[in-house]
């Protein structure tokens, strides 16, 4: 920001904060239109995209209106159609009304397509959320009689719940995944115990996962002083031990 006359005139730096006060928030009207309509031309696209996106992950109010009508009608195994959607809408006119809901439909690109739509939607849901996060992040810290290390681990975690709600997952072909069952029961007979990895000395987790496998990535996760260093050395020694 640089100053003239005394006032402070908005700019692209100031001590090393950006101004972000004019920026849009990300999200793409284009992509959200595109899932709409295509799930209103294909009625089984609903399966594609049911697990990576939810109505706030939408920008405009009359898409998650929109949205919203949709996954009900899926969840009670019900047609969803231009005239479907409109009719189970109380306020149809918050929602753009019949005339672009047509419109949602008939300008659709590809409902082929219809995944990758969808993950720009949840992305930029994402980094919405991740802006809000910062928001929040910067009124914590702005407390002078906070102390900076509770905040911070407060952050941390609400950091790390918001990433863990993300709508990432894939269906998995059924096949696939027995072989893979099938993999792991004729690993855990041929091995002739149920601890086929390294243990942790904890029997009843090592019974639950058959031990730290390799290639996984193991996160051990506590508030400051909750013991997490202890519990890494009590498997280190384990380990070291088998």
């Amino acid at each position: 920001m640089r100053r003239r006359s005394g006032l402070v005139v908005p700019g692209k730096h100031r001590e090393g904060v950006m101004d972000i006060s004019h920026m849009s928030p990300p999200h793409s009207v284009e992509a959200e239109q595109a899932v709409l309509g295509g799930l209103m031309l294909d009625n089984e696209s609903w399966d594609l995209i049911a697990d990576r996106i939810k109505a706030d992950d939408f920008f405009r109010a009359e898409h998650r209106l929109i949205f919203q009508s949709i996954a009900a009608l899926a969840e009670s195994n019900r047609p969803f159609d231009v005239v479907t959607v409109s009719d189970s809408i109380a306020a149809i006119d918050a929602a753009g009304g019949l005339a672009y809901l047509s419109e949602l439909a008939k300008n659709t690109p590809s409902v082929a397509n219809i995944k990758a739509y969808a993950d720009t939607v949840s992305n930029r849901a994402h980094l919405r959320r991740l802006i809000s996060h910062g928001y929040a992040c910067t009124r914590e810290a702005s407390d002078p009689q906070a102390d900076a290390a509770v905040v911070q681990d407060v952050i941390e975690q609400q950091l790390f719940a918001l990433g863990q709600g993300r709508h990432t997952s894939d269906f998995v072909d059924v096949n696939q995944m027995l072989l893979q069952v099938v993999d792991k029961i004729d690993l855990r007979f041929n091995a002739g115990e149920s601890v086929v990895g390294v243990p942790t000395g904890l029997s009843d987790l090592d019974e639950l996962t058959g031990g730290l496998q390799p290639a996984d990535l193991i996160i051990l996760a506590a508030r400051p002083s909750m013991g997490k260093t202890s519990l890494a050395l009590n498997f280190v020694d384990a380990a070291l031990q088998k």
